[in-house]
């Protein structure tokens, strides 16, 4: 029986959800968020790739995840997918301590996101959850507070375990090529980027790299630049910009094509994003 709880506060600082029922799979496709998510998964098995970084992730676990973190998930075939989800904007907590977040912003992409549920049960994160869990099915005047300050709380508990554990036990993997392909675009799509510049700079044949990226991510190189410059126009946006004066910033050569891309990985045009998170 499918069970869902969730709870947006009216600004859009965060979200709660919790969910339980067969998965959407066999795989939620790659994509990144303007927040940081924080997912358990309370029942089921799954594969969580992160920046080309691939996890087994079992029952207890807990993912996360920094804004504009590529990631997504690959399920068994028809298997349930028991899960529960906190997602903020750095607002949201950052004005109890402005310092709050430096530890997770400090993380690098594709590290770490994997907490175990043996790590999770020591630190006794169920308890946060299950406070975020209580207020947000039983709203109250009092809801938007109490989740602000368990959020805090969780926030502040990974930074503790991210500095005392290391999570040595992970058992992720990552080819040094991809991470060095995405450093690269990382620095360089605000610009007329290609794959051949790609390959130039790496001394790789360019199929070679496309074949080797598009196994490890999910995707492909050109899909990812794009990716990442609609990213950069939506934190544009966000902080006020015109559409206009910004599709050059984040490396598209005229306004047409900046269009037609945002759209496509949005479902909706520059203005009609900026109007919808204007309370953001």
């Amino acid at each position: 029986m499918e069970k869902t709880i969730r709870r947006v506060m009216y600004d859009k600082s965060y979200t709660y959800t919790y969910r339980t029922g067969m998965s959407e799979g066999p795989i939620l496709g790659n994509h990144m968020h303007i927040y940081y998510e924080f997912l358990q998964l309370i029942e089921g098995n799954a594969l969580y790739n992160v920046e080309g970084t691939e996890y087994k992730i079992s029952s207890g676990d807990l993912l996360i995840t920094n804004p504009n973190e590529f990631h997504f998930i690959t399920f068994p075939k028809n298997s349930v997918y028991h899960r529960q989800f906190l997602q903020i904007h750095s607002s949201f907590v950052s004005s109890m301590n402005p310092h709050i977040l430096d530890t997770l912003n400090a993380r690098k992409f594709g590290t770490n996101n994997r907490i175990p549920s043996e790590i999770f049960n020591k630190y006794n994160l169920g308890d946060i959850f299950k406070g975020v869990e209580h207020y947000s099915a039983n709203p109250t005047d009092d809801t938007d507070f109490m989740v602000s300050t368990y959020a805090a709380q969780l926030v502040v508990k990974l930074s503790e375990i991210l500095k005392k554990e290391f999570l040595v036990n992970d058992t992720s993997s990552k080819n040094k090529h991809i991470k060095e392909i995405q450093n690269y675009i990382e620095q360089n799509f605000t610009r007329n980027l290609n794959i051949d510049d790609i390959a130039e700079h790496m001394f790789l044949n360019k199929s070679y790299i496309s074949r080797l990226f598009k196994s490890e991510t999910g995707l492909t190189i050109s899909v990812y630049i794009n990716m990442r410059r609609v990213m950069m126009a939506k934190n544009l946006l966000l902080a006020g910009e015109n559409a206009m004066n910004i599709f050059y910033k984040c490396g598209f050569s005229d306004y047409t094509t900046f269009y037609r891309v945002f759209k496509k990985y949005t479902d909706m045009s520059p203005e009609q994003f900026k109007k919808k998170h204007s309370n953001i």
